[in-house]
């Protein structure tokens, strides 16, 4: 058996039925299914067992152990060459399993692998992830390289280097911690094209919180298992760069937010943990995605973000006064 679809499952039965169409209509048909129900409260388990097909397999946790350790408990069963995720509320689109197989067929060095996610539902954008190995191995410190619910990865290179979900990681973002683990073991990219229709709305487990708050206790995973240093205002700067923002930006903040860029481009120098060309490309974007959250919060200390920065691209200038006189014509009709 080459691939094993894993699957935790908490409080969707309202999903299920579609999410399996997509899967057992898929056009590569040599997989198992394994469900790992994490104590649901509602009738998913009585949804499940009226599929009717030989793959499938569900299992319930001994407790309530949320995403990460739901996860894990169907991994430990698989037997696949590949494992490939999908979460009970989204839908495959047609041929992901047989692009994923090949995909990873085609790249050794490759040890998990996506694509993009077509959201659906009370959202409709494309969100895209990192294409290329060099782009992948950048994120990791920023944001996950990888979309978890479009994800395939190999069996062998997740046990072979004891990599996988700890039951006490938090309930949000628990796939970022996975792959600053794996990464010390395997390449990753990703597929250039969308994989899944990914259901936006209330059930997705990070609505309702706070991205500071619980971006906070990933990062402490994430920079502990990269071996980065740290101090609680270095990471309140790097919250800053991916616009969670813990207090009010100041001018003061700002500029250790620049420092913050500054000492990581000095550590990968001295380490190479990231390919260079790429991190400073990345560290770049962290910076300039700033300005744009500023413009809309703080248009003076968006002047300063600019006057700040290494390249001063004119454009900005002009999409920061486009954005002022919007807000001012808005304020007087």
């Amino acid at each position: 058996m080459r691939v094993s679809v894993v699957i935790p499952l908490y409080n969707k039965a309202p999903y299920i039925k579609e999410c399996f169409e997509s899967i057992l209509s898929q056009s590569y048909s040599d997989f198992e299914v394994i469900v790992a129900d994490d104590r649901s409260t509602d009738n998913s388990m009585a949804v499940l067992s009226e599929i009717r097909d030989p793959r499938l397999r569900v299992v319930q946790c001994e407790r309530n152990l949320g995403p990460a350790g739901a996860a894990q408990r169907a991994m430990d069963l698989a037997q696949g060459e590949y494992m490939i995720r999908v979460d009970a509320d989204d839908i495959c689109l047609p041929g992901r399993f047989e692009k994923q197989v090949a995909f990873m067929d085609a790249n050794p060095l490759v040890g998990a692998s996506g694509g993009h996610l077509q959201l659906f539902g009370a959202e409709t954008d494309l969100w895209r992830f990192p294409v290329g190995m060099d782009q992948c191995r950048a994120e990791v410190l920023f944001g996950n390289p990888i979309a978890q619910p479009a994800s395939i990865m190999r069996t062998r290179t997740l046990r072979d280097h004891a990599v996988r979900f700890e039951d006490d990681w938090p309930r949000i973002g628990e796939d970022w911690i996975l792959w600053s683990k794996l990464i010390a073991h395997a390449g990753f990219d990703n597929i250039d094209e969308p994989l899944i229709l990914y259901r936006r709305g209330e059930q997705n487990s990070s609505h309702g919180h706070r991205r500071a708050t619980y971006r906070e206790t990933i990062l402490r995973h994430v920079f502990k298992n990269l071996d980065v240093p740290f101090t609680d205002r270095q990471l309140e700067s790097h919250l800053m760069g991916l616009r969670s923002f813990k207090q009010s930006p100041t001018r003061a903040r700002l500029i250790g937010f620049k420092q913050w860029l500054t000492d990581l481009r000095a550590m990968n120098e001295a380490r190479h943990l990231f390919p260079a060309a790429a991190f400073d490309k990345r560290l770049e974007r962290a910076w300039n995605d700033v300005f744009f959250a500023l413009v809309t919060d703080d248009a003076r200390l968006a002047l300063t973000h600019y006057m700040l920065s290494e390249h001063r691209n004119p454009a900005r200038l002009s999409y920061l006064f486009k954005s002022l006189v919007g807000r001012f014509i808005g304020k007087g009709s």
